[in-house]
């Protein structure tokens, strides 16, 4: 039932955005309720417990990339050959973490066709890199990736033109590849060699300025480019304790294109692993202004002991004439499994856990107000409250 009322109410291709506002055209709500639905039909669990529940919890969401409509929002990015003979690719972003690092250099040998040798990469330092807005809102995979676009074709052609002088060849039959400029499948000088031959006050540098794509209706704080996740939540609830563990965390994640294997993985799992965190453990409580709890002897994190099974599937497709490339993924993978994981304990328990984290006594407490304990009802695989 719930996946049907699901499919009934599911946002179109078309459709406007949560604050009716446009919003780029999208098949992703679709695509990931499908991936998971088909996963739910395969979930085997042990039954060789007598006091053990297993649930299965479905959530959805979808997560808008940038500020939104109205927000300082802007992006830049520059190329250059520098006085090393480097292609340096230079944002203003700073790396904490995400992988933005990555990102670009995967995305800068994909737009020149270069190698990794080839190229040098400046991020952070404001007095040598152009302003890129801030790290954050999921925006940098976009925010690069849009800058190439807008830079790639220049550069190019700057160098084959400055190549073109210094070797004779006609300017439209050199391309750029790995470690320098080729004629036809010969290299006819190197990246070093190039630049050694200009001269010094010669330079070839590529700047672009932009914003972050936001919807055409002025509607503040409105999104235009939106991912979206389903995820899968499986769970078995100990009767006797409280306990609850997550036995799977299934997320699948509409983004469009995987820059970054590696990284893209890293997002939504770490992103998974956060939210189970604040789940089912992380107790954040506040007396006048002050976290009661201030060690992590007491605030209890996920260590790899309580890391579920983990799957990641990727649905890179886009609308047809889709412009705006890959889309960011830095928040996608914490937003829908909370919900996953309470709405797993309801179908295990067939009851609804309205507060997180979800700790044993939260459950027990649960489980004594609507009169159920782990003594009534426990044969026969069934919820041990009926729904109300």
């Amino acid at each position: 039932m719930p996946l049907a009322l699901r499919k009934l109410n599911l946002r179109g291709e078309h459709d406007l955005g949560p604050l009716e506002q446009r919003i780029v055209p999208t098949t992703g709500a679709s695509d990931v309720l499908e991936n998971v639905e088909r996963l739910k039909d395969q979930l085997e669990f042990k039954k060789d417990h007598p006091f053990v529940r297993t649930g299965v919890g479905i959530a959805m969401a979808m997560h808008g990339g940038g500020l939104g409509f109205g927000r300082l929002d802007g992006a830049g990015g520059r190329l250059s050959l520098s006085d090393e003979g480097k292609i340096d690719v230079s944002f203003g972003f700073e790396e904490v973490g995400q992988g933005i690092v990555a990102v670009i250099e995967e995305l800068t040998i994909a737009a020149l066709q270069c190698d990794e040798d080839d190229i040098t990469i400046t991020i952070g330092d404001t007095n040598r890199v152009p302003h890129s807005g801030s790290t954050t809102a999921s925006r940098g995979t976009s925010m690069v990736w849009h800058a190439l676009e807008r830079m790639k074709q220049e550069f190019k052609e700057k160098l084959c033109e400055k190549a073109a002088i210094i070797t004779g060849e006609p300017k439209d039959e050199l391309r750029l590849g790995t470690g320098g400029i080729y004629k036809d499948e010969v290299q006819v000088l190197t990246y070093r060699s190039l630049r050694k031959q200009l001269h010094h006050e010669d330079q070839v540098v590529v700047e672009t300025s932009f914003d972050f794509p936001t919807t055409p209706d002025e509607v503040d704080g409105g999104h235009y480019l939106y991912t979206f996740a389903g995820v899968l939540a499986a769970v078995e609830v100990d009767l006797l304790t409280g306990q609850l563990t997550v036995t799977h965390l299934h997320q699948a994640i509409s983004a469009g294109e995987v820059v970054n294997e590696l990284g893209y993985k890293g997002q939504i799992e770490g992103g998974g692993v956060m939210s189970l965190g604040y789940s089912i453990m992380e107790d954040m409580g506040m007396e006048q202004g002050h976290y009661l709890k201030r060690n992590f002897d007491t605030y209890m994190l996920p260590t790899i002991s309580d890391v579920p099974r983990l799957t990641v599937d990727a649905i890179e497709k886009l609308p047809d004439g889709d412009v705006h490339g890959p889309r960011g993924v830095g928040e996608i993978g914490t937003v829908a499994v909370a919900p996953a994981i309470t709405k797993a304990i309801h179908n295990a328990l067939g009851i609804w856990i309205n507060k997180i984290p979800v700790d044993p006594l939260t459950i027990l407490q649960a489980l004594e107000k609507e009169g159920a304990t782990w003594w009534n009802e426990f044969e026969n695989e069934q919820p041990i409250v009926s729904h109300k």
